[in-house]
């Protein structure tokens, strides 16, 4: 176990740590920014986030326009953090909180029988990935990435440039 921690704490793993888990939300949040209507209609499919009697269409449009942004610049930041360790652990920390949000929604449009042929995830058209066990556990792995880019610092000495800023 601890040989894996120290080989989890190198700075070259955590630059592709970096650059994986940043390319994937700047990839996924693409669709979404160039077509925010139809993943609001996405979002409106999980009944989380209205729009119903209880809550206005404002929610989930609000999401549907916000969260693209934010994956934008949480995975822009990781992929800058790659060069130097600049906001890598606060963008980690966001997609992991953004993750745990997306298993979440997923697992209870699983549990509410909720037949989500797109989840939303990278497209916003009808070739998306359909909700799933598959898809829960890909966001978990990621949440394990953006885990050990937040709580799993680099030590000092351990293989990359270690000057101060």
């Amino acid at each position: 176990m601890r040989t894996a921690r120290e080989f989890l704490r190198r700075e070259p793993v955590h630059r592709v740590l970096s650059l994986v888990l940043g390319v994937v939300f700047v990839f996924a949040s693409h669709d979404k920014i160039l077509d925010p209507v139809a993943f609001a209609r996405i979002v409106y499919y999980y009944r989380l986030l209205g729009p119903n009697a209880e809550i206005p269409p404002f929610v989930a449009n609000a999401w549907a326009v916000t969260l693209p942004w934010i994956e934008l610049v949480a995975g822009g930041l990781l992929m800058l953090g790659v060069a130097r360790d600049v906001w890598r652990r606060e963008a980690a920390l966001v997609c992991g909180a953004l993750l745990v949000i997306f298993v979440g929604a997923v697992s209870y449009a699983l549990a509410q029988g909720i037949d989500l042929q797109n989840c939303g995830c990278f497209s916003v058209d009808g070739a998306g990935r359909g909700a799933g066990l598959a898809l829960i556990a890909g966001d978990l792995v990621l949440l394990a990435v953006a885990g050990v880019l937040v709580f799993l610092p680099p030590a000092q000495g351990s293989g990359g440039d270690q000057s101060p800023s």
